[in-house]
């Protein structure tokens, strides 16, 4: 059925007006976008005047952190630590660019120039020790460069005196553990000691075959000139050789030329050939000179060095990484010494450490407890003569503690001893002594006795136990066997089990803070003393968050002790019951 005529009529009208207001409304929101966005228009409205008058002591918490890094900084001189005379009459205060470096480091773990530029326009407690001043990142740069970079260490250190004054710090206990921390360097830019040797000499054997090349090309000209063939790379010879190629080809009007389409002599193509060589033999130099006496670097960062790590974005391999190595200690949550070195294991940095503790502190602590990669016979021997009790466990120690069973029972560490510390195979044959050696490779000289088996022919047990011809020998040092029996003596005794654990807790859970808490879990600047620089303002950023939490924890304490005791749930006695 078809509708009427005026129904379409009707359909029609409507649709043309509703199309027709929403036109309408359109126009009117254009027109009020227009006019709140000319510079001119005014909107109208009531609003009331807000105070913003803001101070420290009333708009800052009291036990903010800010307040303990001005209460700690207070009491540092820094003029005695660094040197402002070089400095400009408009520069910024030293004092207060270190409150400033202080207080970042302590809310954040790490915060980079542009971030404390950033805080000085943003935060209220930055603009207040700012006095409303805008540093620019810039000027921290300059400030931690030329000023900070040298006298870090002196005021980490003054920083620790003071709060050892100030708290109940037990610093005869010091907790010892180490890091690898990755270094800012880039992908494959590694310099490895047994390739560069193999490449250095590959190409000497390149720049003498360019030699008698050009001793017989100057044979062909009927030229009386002939050049050495050396058997060490000298990179001067080298040069002095191009430089009288150089003087033939003027005496002789030989133009270099260079370019496509250009034709060079043979002469040049020799001189060039060994101009590349003597440019490669150069880099191989300067490659030596930046790995010093260690076997890898990177190109980037010439003093990291490449260390195994928990997570290779190289190959996923697990396989090496450019890294600094860190070695802290710790006493009740405390960061009392810091040291960085491109050593690849912890044994070595133990006696440098300790000497560097001593070095600031003008004595050393009682007990160092560390884990089994400090133990060693150069490091219980610094003990021993320091008087510091060794709570050092050694490599091996886990294995001993194990069971004997079928399995490691040829392990000499699961054979039977003798009275006098020899040893017992399995097949119940004593060692006999075969030499006496000295090692004087360490710091101490080391006495070691070599112990060989001569049963080991037609034993049963001889393919388990050893591959040997001669049979099974055993290297080992008495002096090392008593450092190993006082060490287990200590380590399971109830103080030793404390004190491990308070280790596993204070030096490890010092790096897992940093770490996991406050997201620093890499280095940012390059360079030793820039890294050294760095880990020194996390630190003190750490130390100042522990001086914080102590001090407010003995605060509760102390209002729990002084809080008087109510009496409202007693009830007094009536004149009856007296």
């Amino acid at each position: 059925i078809r509708p009427a005529a005026s129904d379409v009529y009707k359909r029609q009208h409507y649709s043309f007006i509703k199309s027709k207001r929403r036109t309408e409304v359109r126009l009117l929101w254009y027109i009020l976008f227009a006019m709140i966005h000319q510079q001119d228009y005014t909107a109208y409205q009531t609003y009331a005047l807000l105070d913003f008058n803001i101070s420290f002591e009333k708009d800052v918490p009291a036990d903010d952190i800010s307040r303990n890094v001005i209460e700690v900084t207070e009491r540092i001189d820094i003029n005695k630590f660094v040197d402002f005379t070089h400095r400009n009459s408009h520069g910024y205060d030293g004092l207060m660019m270190l409150r400033l470096l202080l207080l970042a480091f302590a809310d954040n773990g790490y915060a980079s120039t542009r971030k404390l530029a950033e805080l000085c326009r943003t935060d209220i407690r930055y603009m207040f020790i700012a006095q409303n001043q805008k540093p620019s990142h810039q000027a921290f740069q300059r400030f931690i460069h030329d000023d900070l970079i040298m006298s870090v260490e002196d005021i980490f250190y003054e920083m620790n005196r003071i709060m050892e004054d100030e708290l109940p710090i037990d610093t005869d206990v010091l907790c010892i553990d180490g890091t690898k921390y990755e270094a800012n360097a880039n992908k494959n830019t590694f310099i490895w000691r047994k390739n560069t040797v193999r490449n250095r000499e590959r190409q000497w054997k390149k720049c003498n075959d360019t030699i008698k090349r050009i001793n017989k090309f100057f044979k062909e000209q009927n030229i009386d000139c002939r050049y050495s063939i050396l058997r060490e790379p000298n990179i001067d010879y080298l040069l002095r050789v191009t430089d009288k190629i150089e003087i033939y080809m003027k005496d002789n009007g030989i133009e270099f030329v260079h370019g496509k389409g250009c034709r060079r002599s043979d002469i040049q193509k020799l001189y060039d050939e060994l101009a590349k060589e003597a440019m490669k033999l150069f880099e191989y130099a300067l490659h030596f000179d930046m790995l010093g006496d260690r076997n890898s670097c990177s190109k980037t960062d010439p003093d990291a060095t490449f260390m195994h790590m928990k997570y290779d974005y190289y190959n996923h391999t697990n396989v090496f990484k450019p890294g600094y190595n860190v070695q802290v200690g710790v006493s009740d949550g405390f960061i009392r010494n810091i040291y960085v070195s491109s050593d690849c294991s912890d044994i070595q940095t133990y006696i440098p450490f300790m000497e560097k503790y001593k070095l600031m502190y003008g004595k050393l602590p009682l007990k160092t407890p560390a884990d089994a990669g400090y133990g060693s016979y150069d490091n219980y021997m610094y003990c021993r003569e320091n008087g510091i009790e060794l709570f050092m466990k050694y490599p091996g120690y886990y294995e001993e503690s194990k069971k004997t069973n079928d399995k490691n029972r040829f392990r000499a560490s699961h054979f039977d001893r003798t009275e006098d510390g020899g040893y017992i195979c399995p097949a119940g044959h004593e060692f006999e002594v075969d030499k006496l050696t000295t090692d004087t490779r360490g710091v101490y000289a080391r006495n070691n006795i070599k112990l060989i088996n001569h049963h080991c022919e037609g034993c049963p047990f001889r393919s388990r136990c050893t591959k040997s011809r001669i049979g099974r020998s055993i290297n080992y040092c008495k002096e090392l066997d008593e450092f190993h029996k006082e060490v287990r003596k200590n380590v399971t005794s109830e103080e030793g089990k404390k004190l491990m654990f308070k280790r596993d807790n204070e030096a490890e859970g010092t790096f897992g803070d940093l770490k996991e808490n406050m997201g620093y879990d890499r280095l940012y600047r390059r360079g030793h003393d820039n890294v050294q620089m760095e880990i020194y303002l996390v630190a003190m950023g750490h130390n100042i968050r522990k001086y914080q939490k102590l001090k407010k924890k003995i605060k509760e304490t102390e209002e729990k002790q002084m809080k008087p005791v109510s009496y409202t749930h007693l009830t007094l006695p009536t004149n009856r019951e007296v």
